[in-house]
């Protein structure tokens, strides 16, 4: 296990952190108080999806693979992500499954924020759920865009209603 993060240091990786991005001092503090420290051994599984999750991990050092199981039995890999990243977050503000699984690619050192903290703190400090909320915001516009550049018209129509295509009837041949 890694040294422990000094409260100063862990206030300079969040203000690096775009989730943070703005806060003042003390509204940074608040959080780096109540954040701990955690190594991840390489291929540990961080989040696994569906599990309920009631904390937030910022990515200090290494990778990390964030993947989602398909309706196949296939894993999806939906990102990679590395220092000043964040994963977990939704877990902060609702009670819902995990909606993907975040693995460690090689060691990785984080702050695991928990939900109870991250709740007191927003009491004394509103502006820290705000500033999040703004993030998030950003991911999900970003996301939209994204989707909007698909080709969605190429995608048969089953695709989009769900329902099973009728495969044609196979025509005799002339031999």
């Amino acid at each position: 296990m890694a040294a422990e993060t000094s409260l100063s240091e862990k206030i300079l990786l969040l203000r690096r952190m775009e989730i943070f991005e703005g806060l003042a001092v003390a509204e940074l503090a608040a959080v780096a108080t109540v954040c701990e420290d955690y190594v991840a051994a390489p291929g540990e599984e961080i989040i696994a999806e569906n599990d309920v999750g009631e904390t937030m991990y910022l990515i200090v050092k290494g990778k990390v693979k964030v993947s989602q199981a398909g309706d196949d039995g296939c894993a999806l890999e939906l990102a990679e992500l590395g220092e000043g990243d964040y994963v977990g977050e939704m877990a902060l503000f609702d009670d819902a499954p995990r909606s993907a699984t975040v693995t460690a690619e090689g060691e990785v050192q984080v702050l695991v924020l928990y939900k109870r903290e991250f709740e007191e703190t927003v009491r004394e400090y509103p502006q820290v759920a705000l500033q999040m909320c703004k993030e998030l915001s950003r991911r999900l516009r970003n996301l939209h865009d994204k989707i909007h550049t698909m080709p969605v018209c190429d995608l048969p129509p089953s695709f989009l209603t769900g329902e099973e295509t009728p495969k044609p009837e196979p025509t005799p041949s002339d031999g």
